[in-house]
């Protein structure tokens, strides 16, 4: 794998835990619980309906995008 990856992995891990705390501050226990397990479609439900944070969800959606694209290069590498 590509160090691309390996940051994309990283970024999406801060935005995961960053979104998890934001859930648990503005929507209380379930939505808290909810996002550990499914994100990040809770999450994007969680900053509609709850109106927290967007930056978290846009945190985990720009390292998924640095993901594909990181090991999209590494396999075309080969």
């Amino acid at each position: 794998m590509g160090t691309l990856v390996y940051i994309a992995i990283g970024i999406v891990l801060i935005g995961w835990v960053w979104n998890i705390v934001t859930a648990f501050k503005m929507g209380g226990t379930l939505w808290g619980i909810l996002n550990i397990f499914l994100q990040p479609f809770v999450g994007i439900v969680s900053a509609i309906l709850k109106k927290t944070s967007w930056i978290p969800v846009g945190v985990m959606l720009l390292g998924l995008l640095l993901f594909l694209l990181g090991g999209g290069a590494a396999t075309m590498t080969y």
